[in-house]
């Protein structure tokens, strides 16, 4: 048996490789990690005991000092066998090596485990308790959707319960009873090959205990600084001057900030930093505050009590300036019809929705060198949100409940408003055109007419993101604010409980709604936001060929309690394949999936005429918007067309005051909504136009073909959709039999061709 000397720092065998020799440590130490454990070994220790079982290492083993190893020769369970009925001294070294090390593994195992089952304990336990005493106290309690996903660790632990106890007790037998007991080769042999068994099936469930830890962790003490523990230190310091409170959120708080400390996969800096600001402030509270009662009037929570107030200071607005809109917002809580046309209400709401503008201004100004915003400023700039009075104690309960948590999906394009002027400030994103079709360099380009400056001021203006943020809010936010909400005469963007037509929680628009109801329309009109593009690969043979790219929209929700959505913009500055911009309000008193089904069929009519140019209305150059201003410019003289259909027609240019857009919009609505079902609600002429430029997907299509009503459009469509597809095939086919491989995009515009 040939010794073996590493050096100091020197990897004795790493993980993955196969167990191809046993080693026997007979001098030195050595180690291995593992979820974040560092386990010990030295003299008379077997590493990689644990291969055993599969074949390969599990981990990697380094030398802490100078080691000598022997080292025997491993080929399978055989010479395992051999080994133990041969030479006693090596069996007793490797069963007592075992011993060691599945107790060592178990015990971690229950470690993890017993972490996992505290954590999981504590949260289902604190949180419901930071409600009662949030309710108890008179604060509203923030919700933290990530609890509704917290489950038991049930993480597949086949371990048995009594395993960790086993080994332990063999461990501990006296060596005399310990040596007698394996005297048989075969009782050492299961014993060794148990071990194995159970150091691996441990090592499984470890992990998975430990990525349990990590995601709760997260529920207690999360990256984005909204989590179990700042919920509940806010409710302690906000009632600490109240008779009891401090106490009683105090022992909440107590058994939390333990658990976070005790475990492992806890940043112990992040933890004593946010810890450090809550003693802090708890400190300076306590010192500060005089005793009061948990008692709150009027039905407004002691965290929304001067909303206005905190917004006002938060803005920096002139004192004289800030008690006029206080005295404003007081007379319009006071009016009891408040969506009036009287001429004294509609000047209040004029007052109020001129001076919101400017209080929005400063507000998120200010909050850009902010590295934390209370959530009453949340609640302003997410919702208009500024009086508990006026947007109704229930309603703004809810508000305050959901600010902290509330998030768009940017990286999918749908924002918060927020979050979509912080992305312009950033410079991740462009500001939208205004309401004369003018991008941003259209601006500066005719400010640089007017105001004479050069073209160094233009070029500094250009890149000035700033100058593009107030572009925004002065000339797109309030518009698009007004619009979304849908009633423009009665519009103010103050968040008032008369607007509040159905339960807010229901009417909220997440990103998840938003997805779901693309999802839903690209499920039956599976084109509609793809775009054609060219393509060129000069080394394959590719000069010019026009493919399709899906560019999803991009989705901003307003601040307000609205009824409509806006499709804003089909594309950003010139280039075609950027995102179509649509806006809706945060909080929808319709059903969405008809409003966002409106929105596409406005965006494919906008597409259209934007790749089109001058001739979207030229038929002779066949086009979606050609074809359908044709069909409607000369429906009384259509021969194909019964008198019936006709004048359903004219009703239909009647009902949209001769804009085409909306009739094909309203088409459009019917196509996706019923006549993807199966159900006709539209002219076989509309029909057919539909088909061909906004086909259904292949199984509808399948489904239809029978239809007498459905056959006839489709023949159109399939004829051209087969010629594409040919054509596909045959130059895929061309680069496989001549070597080269095809482009990913060619693969891909043909199983969007199969679509």
């Amino acid at each position: 048996m040939p010794t073996i000397d590493f050096a100091q720092g020197s990897t004795i065998c790493s993980k993955g490789e196969p167990l191809r020799h046993l080693l026997i440590v007979m001098k030195g130490n050595a180690e291995t990690s593992f979820g974040g454990q560092v386990f010990k070994f030295g003299q008379g220790d077997v590493l990689g005991l644990d291969a055993i079982h599969g074949g390969s290492h599990g981990f990697t083993y380094t030398a802490t000092s100078d080691i000598s190893i022997f080292s025997h020769p491993y080929e399978g369970i055989e010479t395992l066998e051999a080994l133990f009925n041969e030479k006693e001294d090596i069996k007793n070294i490797v069963v007592s090596s075992m011993c060691r090390q599945a107790a060592m593994f178990l015990q971690y195992h229950a470690a993890v485990k017993l972490e996992a089952t505290r954590a999981y304990e504590l949260v289902t336990k604190v949180h419901p308790l930071y409600e009662k005493l949030c309710d108890h106290y008179a604060f509203t309690a923030k919700k933290l959707p990530a609890i509704v996903a917290v489950t038991s660790p049930d993480v597949g632990d086949n371990v048995a319960s009594w395993a960790h106890g086993f080994y332990v007790g063999v461990k501990e037998l006296d060596a005399a009873v310990q040596k007698s007991f394996f005297a048989s080769a075969g009782i050492s042999m299961g014993f060794t090959l148990g071990g194995a068994e159970a150091i691996a099936g441990a090592v499984g469930t470890i992990l998975n205990y430990l990525k349990y830890s990590d995601n709760i962790s997260k529920v207690m003490l999360s990256p984005t600084g909204f989590d179990l523990l700042s919920v509940i230190s806010e409710l302690h310091i906000e009632s600490a001057t109240i008779t009891g409170a401090d106490a009683a959120v105090g022992q909440v708080m107590s058994p939390l900030i333990s658990m976070l400390t005790n475990m492992k996969c806890v940043d112990n800096a992040k933890l004593k930093q946010r810890l450090d600001a809550y003693k802090s402030a708890l400190d300076a509270k306590r010192s500060g505050g005089s005793t009061s009662s948990a008692a709150s009037g009027g039905g407004e929570k002691k965290n929304l009590a001067d909303s206005l107030g905190q917004i006002m200071t938060y803005a920096g607005y002139p004192a004289d300036q800030s008690n006029k809109f206080a005295r404003l917002i007081q007379e319009y809580t006071a009016q009891s019809d408040r969506g009036s046309s009287d001429e004294v209400v509609h000047k209040m709401r004029r007052e109020l929705t001129n001076m919101f503008n400017e209080i929005y201004v400063k507000v998120f100004l200010n909050s850009l060198n902010e590295p934390t915003m209370p959530t009453v400023i949340k609640m302003f700039l997410n919702f208009g949100y500024m009086s508990a009075e006026l947007a109704g104690y229930e309603n703004a309960d809810y508000l305050y409940s959901i600010a902290d948590s509330l998030r768009g999906e940017p990286e999918r394009g749908i924002y918060t408003a927020y979050e979509w002027l912080r992305a312009i400030y950033d410079g991740k994103k462009e500001p939208c055109r205004n309401e004369f079709d003018q991008d941003y360099p259209a601006y500066i380009a005719e400010l640089k007419q007017t105001k004479r400056f050069d073209a160094e001021e233009e070029a500094r203006l250009l890149a000035d993101n700033h100058g593009k943020l107030m572009f925004e809010l002065e000339h797109i936010f309030p518009i698009v604010n007004k619009l979304t909400f849908g009633r423009i005469t009665t519009f103010c963007p103050v968040f008032s409980d008369n607007n509040v037509q159905r339960e807010l929680e229901p009417s909220h628009i997440t990103p998840d709604a938003i997805r779901e109801s693309f999802k839903e329309i690209t499920a039956v009109d599976f084109g509609a936001f793809y775009r054609e593009t060219s393509y060129s690969n000069p080394e394959i043979g590719i000069n010019r060929e026009t493919i399709n790219v899906e560019i999803m929209p991009e989705v901003i929700l307003m601040p307000n309690v609205g009824v409509r959505g806006i499709m804003w913009q089909e594309i950003e500055g010139r280039k075609r394949t950027t995102p179509a911009r649509m806006f809706a309000p945060i909080f929808l008193l319709v059903d969405l999936k008809p409003l966002m089904v409106k929105l596409t069929g406005e965006f494919r009519w906008e597409m259209c005429k934007r790749v089109q140019g001058s001739r979207w209305q030229d038929v002779t150059e066949a086009s979606l918007t050609a074809e359908y201003v044709d069909y409607l410019q000369f429906y009384k003289h259509n021969r194909d067309l019964s008198t019936e259909v006709k004048q359903g027609v004219k009703t239909e240019l009647q009902r949209a005051r001769n804009n085409y857009k909306n009739v094909f919009t309203a088409n459009y609505s019917d196509w996706v909504m019923y006549e993807s079902g199966g159900s006709p609600r539209l002219n076989k002429f509309a029909r057919k136009i539909l088909m061909m430029y906004c086909p259904f997907k292949a199984e509808i299509r399948d489904a239809l073909a029978q239809n007498p009503q459905y056959a006839e459009p489709l023949k159109r469509y399939v004829f051209q959709n087969q010629q594409r597809e040919s054509l596909l095939t045959r130059m895929i086919q061309k680069m496989n039999q001549t070597g080269v491989e095809p482009p990913q995009e060619f693969l891909d515009e043909l199983e969007f061709v199969k679509q």
